[in-house]
C-alpha cells in the first residue's frame, strides 16, 4: 500500500468515529432521561407530578 492511501484511509476512519461519536452525543442530549413514560417512576412521585400539574 502507498502511504498515501493509508493515510485517506487513516483519515477516513476517523472522520468515521468522530461523526459517530457526535451524533451520539446529540441524541443523548435530546432524551434525558425517559421523559413522562418512565416506567420506573414510583406512584408517589406520580401524585407529586399532578399536584405540580394542578397548581400551573
Amino acid at each position: 500500500m502507498t502511504p498515501e492511501f493509508q493515510t485517506i484511509a487513516a483519515l477516513i476512519v476517523v472522520a468515521l468515529a468522530a461523526s459517530y461519536l457526535i451524533v451520539r452525543a446529540l441524541r443523548k442530549r435530546r432524551n434525558p432521561g425517559c421523559g413522562s413514560d418512565c416506567g420506573a417512576i414510583s406512584p408517589e412521585i406520580r401524585k407529586l407530578q399532578a399536584r405540580l400539574k394542578q397548581r400551573d
